[in-house]
Formats: C-alpha cells, sequence, structure tokens
C-alpha cells in the first residue's frame, strides 16, 4: 500500500513526500505508530512535547481518526506517549541514545573504532567449514573455523555476524575468540599478522530471518558487511560477513580534492 506522508520541515512548512510503507501485512496503524516511534527515537519530539494533533496526523497520512488513534495509543501502551488533559498528547520518554557504528575505510581507524567496544555476545553455531568463496577475496587456507553470533547493546540486538577465523589463527586463541569480539583479539594479538583488509558494503532490505535474529521488520533497511583481513602471504585469515540494523551505521567520509 503506498501513501502520500506530509512531512514537515525545520521551516515549518509542509512538504509532500510520497512514501511506500512496508511492503508487509502489518496493520497501518502500526506502520503508522513505526513512523512516530522513530521520530521519538530520534529527538525530532523532545520529553514533555506536544505531538501533532489527531487531525494534524490524519492529514499528514492521509488516513481515518480510528487509524491515527490506535496507531497513538499503541505508543502510550509503550511508554512513549501519555494524553494530557488540556494538552494534547506528549512525550513521555527520551530519545534513545545510540553509539552508531562508523564505516571505516582505513584500518587503523576500524582498529580504533572497536577499541574498548564491549558489546553483549550470543553464540548461534561453531563449526569448521569454509566461507563462500567470492572471486575477489583472495586466496582461501585450508580449513576454518567457523562462528555465527549476534551482537547486542544495552539490550538491544543490532548485528548478526558469521566469521570465519583461519584454524591457525583461532587455536591461538581459542577461548578468547569463543567469548570476546574477535576483532580486537585478531589487533591485539602477538603472533598474528595482518597485513592488509579490505570490506565492502551494500544497502539492502532485511529478510526474514535476520528480522527474527536482530528484532526488526521485514523489508527494514540494512547494511550487509564483507569484512576481509589478509597475512604477509595474501591468505585470509578472518573473513566475516555482517548485517547491521540500518539505524546503527554511520558514514563520515573525507573527500579529498
Amino acid at each position: 500500500m503506498r501513501q502520500a506522508i506530509r512531512t514537515t520541515g525545520s521551516s515549518g512548512e509542509a512538504a509532500l513526500s510520497h512514501v511506500a510503507f512496508k511492503g508487509n501485512d502489518a496493520p497501518l496503524y502500526s506502520q503508522i505508530a513505526e513512523v512516530l516511534r522513530q521520530r521519538i527515537g530520534k529527538g525530532v519530539w523532545s520529553r514533555g512535547e506536544t505531538i501533532p494533533t489527531l487531525k494534524e496526523l490524519m492529514d499528514e497520512f492521509s488516513v481515518a481518526k480510528v487509524t491515527v488513534r490506535r496507531a497513538t495509543k499503541m505508543l502510550e501502551q509503550e511508554g512513549l506517549l501519555a494524553p494530557l488533559r488540556g494538552r494534547g498528547t506528549i512525550v513521555t520518554a527520551e530519545p534513545r541514545k545510540r553509539r552508531p557504528l562508523r564505516v571505516e575505510t582505513k584500518l587503523a581507524d576500524l582498529i580504533e573504532m572497536y577499541s574498548g567496544d564491549v558489546p553483549e555476545v550470543f553464540n548461534l553455531e561453531e563449526d569448521y567449514s569454509s566461507p563462500i568463496y567470492h572471486l575477489n577475496d583472495g586466496k582461501l587456507a585450508d580449513e576454518y573455523f567457523h562462528m555465527r553470533r549476534i551482537h547486542s547493546r544495552d539490550g538491544e540486538r543490532y548485528c548478526v555476524i558469521s566469521m570465519f577465523i583461519e584454524k591457525s589463527v583461532f587455536l591461538c586463541s581459542e577461548d578468547r575468540f569463543r567469548k570476546e569480539l574477535v576483532l580486537p583479539v585478531l589487533f591485539t594479538h602477538p603472533t598474528v599478522e595482518i597485513a592488509r583488509a579490505r570490506q565492502t558494503m551494500v544497502i539492502s532490505k532485511c529478510g526474514i530471518e535476520t528480522a527474527g535474529l536482530i528484532n526488526i521488520c521485514i523489508g527494514d533497511p540494512v547494511a550487509e558487511m564483507r569484512r576481509v583481513l589478509y597475512n604477509a602471504n595474501d591468505t585470509v585469515i578472518y573473513l566475516a560477513d555482517v548485517i547491521y540494523r540500518g539505524d546503527y551505521i554511520s558514514m563520515d567520509m573525507e573527500l579529498r580534492p
């Protein structure tokens, strides 16, 4: 279903933008609630501020009053909104503060980003297997240890990662690799040499399995990252396919003249 959503910019002028609601079976009121939820999360309305009236929201989303009421009621039950006599509906929650994950283009910056980062780690599966080979991945080793896990911060799951560590490298620090973030272990291990690294990123839509693992909706934006580390012989010692929630990724690049 396509709806014309009227958005208000910083100048206060309404601008019409045609937005396609998620192509799934979620009720329209639930999809509107998600739009409002995201605005609260991004700080569009601060705590104690009154959100637009029912009539204004009806006009913005081109829906009936009952649909808007069900959407705001959902957020009231979540503790994000509250009706206040004489004022309308106010925001009752602070915007959620997330630490965004930057997309780095230098190995040194990637190492720095992971320094001190201690998310919760949930292991899903482990085995000895080889990654699916891509033509530009380079030379593969004979055997890899595979781990699939979920990373979470402040109770919110933000990525699912499938990683392959060259067997001899894995056995150098098996216990730490199983319990800690893998990249900091690789970067600081005295016997592991990283000669070069590369990564690719594609913005795509969340599939059914990933949606269930990181608690987002099918079709939500995600960033798919493939990260590869090589030793001095140009052999792959680490390869990871990571799927991040779209709202956890931040890209900040310096443009050279």
